[in-house]
């Protein structure tokens, strides 16, 4: 089993280091809800006088990012107008010591453009400093539109890829088994070629709010008996006369997020950081999850079926709506 974890940190995560030597590269995130409507403190970290970490958001003129560390006070600008609308905006501040580089972006997600600006001589926040930041906020010093922020290992944030939760009961050979419980070698169902083995299993942790949010299954409405968590791009599979009318497909793949009614499936923003598997078996299989298809990683090329796109699942629910259907089964 491999730890895939790519985050130095995560917020109201506790980090479990004690190191002031500054890190030599990382991208430091901030999810926040838009619009923002006044200049706001987004975040506003101080252990001491000498130690603060800041970041400042004004719709018509930017944001700014303060850090002091002892003597050393350090502030970067990235102007212009915010992104206006409802949506999550992504703040990113990435560093290189060695390249002696820095590059700050804010963009609303899902939309073109965003502002950029970079430059050299760039400040490195250390895992002491991290501690404090993440720390749970307990005396209100972020602002209610901050989802949540991280810094991670990358020059560019982690791919949010399928993976399922750990409680998640996938059959298998001998019977239903959690995932978090699955090893290499096991044999799982599968749909399309029945019995494979398990190859390798990698471990994800992401943050659990924001984009990254997962999504709850909500039982029993795609015919399982338990509530299943899996990730915002996890693939399920669908069947039915009303599927087979528009796509002319009896099976199609959706992705777990454009489930997310509030009813049949629902974010699940609970906690700070979400954690679950992803499974390789050589090549996509669906595997079943108390009854329900999901879809294992894999060369794209290689979907053992259609995979519809955001736009075609809102065309399938606009139509059950319209004819008094709760469910996209």
């Amino acid at each position: 089993m491999v730890d895939m974890s790519e985050w130095f940190a995560i917020s109201d995560f506790p980090v479990e280091a004690d190191d002031d030597r500054p890190l030599a590269e990382g991208l430091f995130l901030c999810e926040v809800s838009l619009p923002i409507q006044n200049p706001t403190v987004l975040i506003d970290c101080q252990d001491d006088p000498t130690r603060t970490f800041s970041l400042f958001a004004d719709p018509e003129q930017g944001l700014v990012l303060i850090y002091r560390n002892g003597q050393s006070l350090r502030r970067i600008e990235l102007k212009g107008a915010l992104p206006g609308g409802v949506g999550i905006g992504r703040f990113s501040f990435w560093w290189s010591l060695e390249l002696n580089r820095w590059r700050m972006t804010f963009g609303r997600l899902g939309h073109v453009g965003e502002l950029k600006a970079n430059g050299s001589d760039p400040f490195a926040v250390s895992l002491t400093d991290l501690a404090v930041i993440c720390q749970s906020d307990s005396l209100g010093l972020r602002h209610p539109s901050v989802l949540w922020f991280g810094v991670t290992r990358g020059s560019a944030p982690p791919h949010r890829a399928p993976w399922i939760g750990l409680r998640t009961p996938i059959e298998t050979a001998r019977g239903p088994v959690a995932a978090g419980n699955l090893r290499i070698g096991d044999m799982v169902v599968t749909l399309d070629s029945g019995l494979v083995p398990i190859l390798n299993i990698v471990k994800r942790r992401l943050p659990s709010r924001g984009s990254f949010a997962p999504i709850v299954l909500r039982a029993p409405f795609l015919g399982q008996m338990t509530d299943l968590l899996v990730a915002v791009d996890q693939l399920v599979l669908r069947r039915g006369p009303t599927i087979e009318y528009l796509f002319g497909e009896e099976e199609v793949l959706i992705p777990a997020g454009a489930l997310d009614d509030g009813m049949v499936a629902r974010r699940d923003n609970r906690f700070a950081v979400a954690s679950g598997i992803e499974l390789d078996l050589g090549m996509p299989e669906i595997v079943l999850a108390d009854g329900v298809g999901l879809l294992t990683s894999g060369p794209l090329a290689n979907q053992p079926r259609k995979a519809l796109a955001d736009y075609e699942v809102q065309q399938l629910r606009s139509m059950l709506t319209a004819v008094g259907g709760r469910s996209v089964a």
